[in-house]
């Protein structure tokens, strides 16, 4: 089964490696994939993030004299972009932005994604995932998704604040690019059986349903309130919906820790 789910995560890599060298050449040819003046497209650097992520990974696998060095270098190449992207747009994001100009800014939410995936993918290098209550990788892979999960409330709702920036509405996480960084995260999860969450899943279907539940339930509960209630963007940026989706996310990484603990606990008397 690890052998499987390990196989899977590689085709998906390759499936981003291929994908994101297509809209990398698109990009340079002047004809990017989904591209539109009124909405967010996937930017160029979020590109080259991707496939220098899905690219270590194939080479790290497939060639024995590939340089450990060269991995840390690239991530944290990747990561030191993103950050400095953010700054970037922090700052002073009238100067750094051009809405009349032909590149596009990866948005805050996708490059602090990124920032995780970096770090995940360092440590990862660094050492194998341990086995202990501080489930750290799984977090980092978790907390990767946060953006994404606000991100598609801006889609369903069309929230500006979750969608894209104002100053220009390219800069945001499209629905192409939240397909990218789903699979990302798939091939993550899938090409390390040594994920606690694949330990807890193990554990019969009780732990799986309860992991989907929660899980689940981090999209849904915001979907849910919004539908009721209502929004008013013109008003206010965001509202409760972002401190449900939020209470979602510490519920599920809680559970985790909590039954990461019980499984240290259960092991040290054994």
């Amino acid at each position: 089964m690890e052998k499987r789910l390990v196989q899977w995560g590689e085709i998906l890599d390759i499936l981003i490696l291929v994908g994101s060298c297509l809209s990398i050449v698109a990009w340079i040819v002047g004809v990017p994939f989904f591209y539109k003046i009124d909405g967010p497209v996937i930017s160029i650097f979020t590109l080259i993030s991707l496939f220098v992520i899905v690219a270590l990974r194939l080479a790290t696998r497939h060639f024995q004299l590939w340089p450990f060095t060269a991995n840390l270098a690239f991530l944290m190449i990747v990561g030191g972009g993103n950050i400095s992207s953010i700054l970037m747009l922090l700052s002073a994001p009238a100067v750094h932005i051009n809405p009349k100009s032909s590149l596009v800014m990866t948005s805050v939410f996708t490059s602090i994604g990124f920032i995780f995936f970096s770090f995940y993918e360092i440590l990862l290098y660094l050492r194998k995932t341990p086995e202990r209550s501080w489930i750290l990788d799984d977090i980092l892979i978790h907390l990767a998704l946060v953006p994404g999960g606000l991100s598609l409330i801006g889609h369903l709702f069309q929230n500006p604040t979750y969608l894209s920036m104002t100053i220009d509405p390219r800069v945001g996480i499209s629905l192409f690019e939240m397909a990218f960084m789903g699979l990302l995260a798939l091939s993550t999860i899938f090409s390390n059986p040594n994920l606690f969450l694949w330990k807890f899943l193990k554990g019969g279907l009780a732990n799986q349903l309860t992991f989907l539940g929660l899980f689940m339930n981090q999209y849904i509960a915001p979907i849910i309130y919004l539908w009721l209630v209502g929004a008013n963007w013109q008003s206010e940026s965001f509202g409760p919906e972002l401190f449900i989706f939020l209470a979602g996310v510490i519920a599920t990484l809680g559970f985790l820790l909590f039954q990461a603990k019980v499984d240290e606990s259960k092991s040290s008397l054994t």
